[in-house]
């Protein structure tokens, strides 16, 4: 027990330092692609290329995982992050052209989403040193750690932004990626030794994972982390801007960082604790839809939230509906895989989770758009359509009620 307390630990600490230097880059790297001149569309899209970027390798990565192991994975993932990082601290340096630095921005981006792509490993290494009915909780502590890197890495993101130049929050980032390899490598036992390692041929793309588990809870699974996680993007890549620009709001990347640091601690709570109370005999579908309807309900009243204790009940339930789907679609995706294709099973997930971020902001940009100058109502064509897509993302999760998952 002491050994899997451990591997428990330094999982979520892994993961915890890689979602804080993800997390440092959500209030500033829009704003400063505006300052480097970029359109709106080019800003919104530098979030979403790092999502296909994960969409394409975290299948890839996941089915790597499960031939030669996780942790050279994580390790050999991580060290792309640093490299990442350090290109976009060059890139707002102020030391190249402006346009050149927004290439630059693009192609640090494709490199830390290629990084980033190990969550779904991570989450495979749990897999394998967790029982089916435990996993609920132990996917929470992955969603708890998204929580706080989503509370902590906003706020140092803000404040370091403000304080410190466009470069420091990059900067920082990659430290701490150094930081999270050093830890890995040192610490962290395999569990998947060379005798029990799959040597599958399949595909590793989504795609092809749903259609070789037709008949399965799993492709509806897939498609309801598309939907949510899709729409939950379009709301993330709109709210910053919404937040920006909006004439009642208009706050600096500093304040838009506390704001992120709040649905952060409303995650970790949930997450961290009380899904672990709540996820009891195989109820993990019923709670994932009331975080749904939580969600649709939050999004169809941002566009109209004005006053601050309004905005912050609103970002109350937008988190908690997300700190409840999110585990729990993870939880009911992990029952459908053995432990030789854990890692292509969670990929699978991961890689339509990204494919769900890319869409949501490729379409968050456009709608931004649509009614760019009038600041009173800015952002809202773009909170109603991530309305309607969550609500979507209900009618797959009920299907895939209908038959649980395979238990292992």
């Amino acid at each position: 027990m002491a050994l899997k307390r451990q591997q428990h630990l330094l999982i979520f600490l892994t993961v915890l330092i890689d979602l804080i230097g993800f997390g440092i880059l959500i209030p500033v790297i829009q704003p400063i692609a505006e300052k480097l001149g970029a359109p709106l569309w080019i800003a919104t899209m530098l979030l979403g290329v790092y999502s296909l970027m994960q969409f394409i390798f975290s299948p890839v990565l996941g089915r790597l995982s499960d031939r030669i192991g996780r942790v050279p994975v994580l390790v050999l993932s991580l060290w792309a992050s640093v490299g990442g990082y350090l290109v976009m601290s060059l890139a707002v340096s102020g030391w190249i052209p402006p346009l050149a630095g927004i290439i630059l921005l693009f192609a640090a981006r494709i490199i830390t989403g290629i990084g980033g792509a190990s969550i779904s490993t991570a989450q495979s290494y749990l897999s394998d040193i967790t029982a089916p009915e435990k996993r609920a909780g132990v996917m929470g502590m992955i969603g708890a750690a998204f929580g706080l890197g989503f509370m902590i890495g906003p706020v140092v993101g803000g404040v370091l932004s403000h304080w410190g130049g466009n470069a420091a929050p990059f900067l920082f980032a990659a430290g701490l990626s150094v930081l999270n390899v050093l830890l890995m490598a040192r610490r962290l036992p395999e569990t998947l030794p060379p005798e029990k390692r799959g040597h599958t041929s399949a595909s590793p793309s989504v795609f092809a994972v749903a259609l070789a588990n037709r008949g399965t809870a799993l492709p509806s699974i897939l498609l309801a982390n598309f939907l949510a996680i899709g729409a939950f993007s379009t709301m993330t890549a709109a709210f910053v801007l919404f937040l920006k620009n909006h004439a009642l709001f208009q706050f600096n990347v500093k304040e838009i960082g506390y704001c992120f640091g709040f649905i952060g601690i409303v995650g970790v709570v949930i997450q961290g604790g009380i899904i672990r109370r709540i996820a009891k005999n195989n109820n993990e579908a019923k709670l994932a839809l009331a975080g749904l309807l939580l969600m649709v309900m939050a999004l169809l009243w941002l566009p109209f939230t004005t006053p601050w204790l309004m905005l912050v009940l609103n970002m109350w339930l937008m988190a908690a509906g997300n700190s409840l789907t999110n585990p729990c679609l993870n939880t009911l995706a992990s029952r459908c895989g053995t432990l030789q294709n854990q890692g292509l099973t969670m990929g699978a997930m991961a890689g339509a989770g990204s494919l769900g971020r890319f869409c949501g902001a490729l379409l968050a940009g456009p709608l931004l758009m649509l009614n760019q100058q009038d600041t009173l109502t800015y952002g809202r064509f773009a909170f109603i359509a991530a309305a309607l897509i969550m609500a979507l993302a209900a009618v797959p999760l009920l299907a895939a009620a209908k038959f649980p998952a395979r238990q292992l």
